[in-house]
C-alpha cells in the first residue's frame, strides 16, 4: 500500500475520467457550511485528512459486476436521495480492458465537496418555495471574497459562499470582492498575473492579489491531497483494509459498508430496514437486533450464499430481496413475537445469529401457533445458545442447519432433525445426561440459567409480565452474620469451606426459580421455610422436593433433591 501526494487540481482533473465511487459509499450529505469550512482549512494550510483509493482494472470491475458511480458535479437538493452520485450505476466502457480506474473508499464526502465547489454547482431549496417549483432551486456556484480579512472574534478566516452570478455581482462592495473559485484552475503560476490580476485591475489591490495568489497556490500547486493507494482484484479484500485504516470520526464496520451497497440498488432499503429494526427492538422488554442480523436473514431466507461480501449483494440479488421484503419482514416480526412470548429479550439473548433458523422456518410456512412446534422451537433456541454452536464458523453452522431443515418435512419443527448436524469443534445440538447434570454446577445466575428455567417453566406468560430469576433460599441468607455458627443437619457447625461452597451454589440452577416481578419483590429476603408456608406459594413453586426440610441448615439436602427433580425434567425434554 503506497503513500502518495497530489495537488487538488490534479485530483479534480482525474475525477472526471478516472475516479469513481463504489456502491458501498453512502449518499452525499455535506451542507454548504461544511464545504466552506473545508475551503477555509485549505487556505489556512491545515491538513484535510488522508484519503484511500483502490486502483483496479476496468476488466475486473466489469467481470465481477461491481457497481461504480460518477461523482456528483451539480448537486440538486430535490434529488438528494439519488445523490450517491448518479441515479444509476455507471457502466464502464471496455474499449481498453487493461485501463485502470480509482475507486474512492475513504474521503468521498471531502472529494465530492471539492468537485462540486471547483467543477460544478449547488442547488438548494429557497425558503417558502414549493418543492415542485424549479425556481425554488437556483443554481449557485462557489465564490471567494478576495477581500476576506480575519477578525479576532471570527471563526472563519477566508469567506467562501455559494452564490448565483447575479448575487455575486450585486453584493460586490468595498469589503466584498467575489471571485468564482472554479476559474482559478484555468491559470498556471506564470499566467496568473498577466492573464488574471492585471486584466481585472487588481494590481494595486494588495489584499485581492494576496488572496487570489494564495488560492491558486493552495488549489493548483500545493500537494494537499495525501492518500494511500491499494491494489487488488477483490473489493472485499480491499474493504478489510479500509475498515482497519478508516480515518473518519465514526469508524464504519464492513456491515455498514455492505448496507450501502444494498441501498445503491434499492433506494428505500435504508428506510424499510430502519423501520423494521425500530419495530422489533421495541417488542416485549426490548431487543438489540442490528443491520447485520437483517442482512443475514435476507440471504438465508432466500437460500442464497450468506457470506457478507460485496459480491453477494449484486444488483440481481438485492432486487430479489426487495421483491420478497414483505414476506421477509413478516417472518422476522413473527419470530421476535415468539421469542418475546418465550421470555427472551436483550438481557438474555446470547446469540442473535441463533434466531435466524427460526425465521427461516417461519418464512417457509412454519406454524408458530401449534404447541408442539413452539415447544420444539423453544428447545432449539435454548440448545443453540447453551451449546454455543455459533462461534467462529457462524456461516457454516447456519448453512448446515438450513440444509437439515430443507431435508425434513416442512409442516413441523423438530429439534431432533438437527441433532445429527455436526458443527465446529465437534459440537452438536444433542445433549448427554452428563452435560445436563454438569449444567447445575457450571452455570451461575444469568442468561444461561434463564434459558434452562424457561424450559422448566414453559407455561408462564412471559410476554404479559416480567419474570425474574429468584433465589429459593434467598441470596442474603448466606451473609456471614446469618450463617456464622449455623448448626447443620448432621449436628456439626458450619465451617468456612462450606460457607464458601454454599455462597457459590446459591447462584446455581437448583436454587433458582422464575417468579413474576412483583412476586419476586415481595419474596425478597424471606427465608424459603417461611415463604412456602403460604399455600399459593407452595402450590405454584415447581420442582419443590416434599421430603426435605426447607430450613437453611438442610440446604445441602434441598439442593441435591431439587437438582434431581429438575435434571430429570430437562433430560425428558432434551434427550
Amino acid at each position: 500500500m503506497a503513500y502518495e501526494k497530489s495537488s487538488i487540481r490534479k485530483i479534480i482533473k482525474k475525477i472526471s475520467g478516472e475516479f469513481y465511487l463504489p456502491a458501498i459509499q453512502r449518499k452525499y450529505v455535506w451542507n454548504d457550511s461544511q464545504i466552506t469550512r473545508l475551503m477555509d482549512s485549505i487556505m489556512l494550510g491545515y491538513p484535510i485528512g488522508t484519503f484511500l483509493f483502490w486502483k483496479v482494472k476496468k476488466q475486473i470491475v466489469n467481470e465481477k459486476g461491481y457497481s461504480m458511480y460518477k461523482f456528483i458535479e451539480n448537486y440538486h437538493e430535490r434529488d438528494m436521495y439519488k445523490n450517491l452520485a448518479a441515479s444509476q450505476p455507471f457502466i464502464l466502457e471496455e474499449e481498453n480492458r487493461d485501463e485502470t480506474i480509482y475507486a474512492v473508499l475513504d474521503g468521498q464526502q471531502r472529494l465530492s465537496s471539492l468537485y462540486i465547489a471547483l467543477q460544478g454547482s449547488m442547488s438548494r431549496k429557497l425558503p417558502k418555495k414549493r418543492w415542485n417549483n424549479d425556481e425554488a432551486f437556483p443554481k449557485k456556484e462557489l465564490y471567494f471574497n478576495l477581500h476576506s480579512q480575519k477578525a479576532d472574534e471570527d471563526d472563519i478566516s477566508y469567506e467562501f459562499k455559494f452564490l448565483t452570478e447575479e448575487e455575486a455581482c450585486a453584493t460586490n462592495t468595498d469589503d466584498k470582492l467575489w471571485y468564482l473559485v472554479k476559474d482559478i484552475l484555468k491559470y498556471s503560476t506564470e499566467n496568473i498575473l498577466p492573464e488574471l490580476i492585471i486584466p481585472k485591475g487588481w494590481v494595486d489591490d494588495n489584499k485581492a492579489v494576496k488572496n487570489i495568489s494564495l488560492l491558486h497556490t493552495r488549489l493548483a500547486s500545493d500537494e494537499i491531497i495525501n492518500y494511500f493507494e491499494v491494489e487488488g482484484d477483490s473489493i472485499d479484500n480491499v474493504l478489510d483494509i479500509f475498515v482497519r485504516v478508516n480515518s473518519g470520526g465514526t469508524v464504519l464496520s464492513k456491515t455498514d459498508l455492505l448496507f450501502s451497497t444494498i441501498v445503491s440498488h434499492w433506494d428505500k432499503a435504508r428506510d424499510e430496514i430502519d423501520a423494521l429494526l425500530s419495530e422489533i427492538n421495541r417488542k416485549g422488554e426490548g431487543f438489540k437486533f442490528s443491520n447485520d442480523f437483517v442482512m443475514r436473514c435476507c440471504l438465508y431466507l432466500l437460500d442464497m450464499s450468506i457470506a457478507l461480501k460485496v459480491e453477494t449483494f449484486k444488483k440481481d440479488s438485492v432486487l430479489i430481496i426487495k421483491d420478497n421484503w414483505n414476506k421477509i419482514s413478516t417472518a422476522i416480526k413473527d419470530t421476535v413475537d415468539l421469542l418475546s412470548d418465550f421470555g427472551f429479550n436483550s438481557e438474555n439473548i446470547i446469540s442473535y445469529v441463533a434466531i435466524i433458523p427460526m425465521v427461516y422456518y417461519r418464512f417457509k410456512g412454519g406454524d408458530f401457533k401449534e404447541d408442539s412446534n413452539k415447544i420444539e422451537l423453544r428447545k432449539y433456541i435454548v440448545a443453540a445458545q447453551v451449546k454455543q454452536i455459533f462461534g467462529a464458523s457462524t456461516n457454516s453452522a447456519l448453512v448446515s442447519i438450513r440444509n437439515a431443515m430443507n431435508a425434513a418435512p416442512a409442516d413441523s419443527f423438530k429439534l431432533s432433525i438437527l441433532n445429527s448436524v455436526k458443527f465446529a469443534g465437534s459440537r452438536t445440538l444433542r445433549f448427554t445426561e452428563e452435560e445436563i447434570d454438569d449444567m447445575f454446577d457450571t452455570y451461575q445466575i444469568g442468561s444461561y440459567t434463564f434459558m434452562l428455567l424457561s424450559l422448566l417453566y414453559p407455561h408462564l406468560k412471559y410476554s404479559q409480565k416480567g419474570f425474574h430469576q429468584d433465589h429459593m433460599h434467598p441470596y442474603s441468607g448466606f451473609e456471614e452474620s446469618k450463617i456464622s455458627g449455623l448448626t447443620l443437619s448432621d449436628g456439626s457447625v458450619i465451617d468456612d469451606a462450606t460457607k464458601e461452597d454454599w455462597r457459590r451454589r446459591r447462584n446455581t440452577l437448583a436454587n433458582l426459580q422464575l417468579l413474576e416481578g412483583r412476586e419476586n419483590e415481595s419474596k425478597n429476603n424471606t427465608p424459603l421455610s417461611e415463604w412456602v408456608e403460604t399455600a399459593d406459594n407452595k402450590k405454584n413453586a415447581k420442582y419443590l422436593p416434599d421430603d426435605v426440610s426447607y430450613d437453611l441448615p438442610h440446604f445441602e439436602e434441598f439442593m441435591e433433591k431439587r437438582q434431581k427433580l429438575m435434571s430429570d425434567a430437562l433430560k425428558k425434554l432434551l434427550l
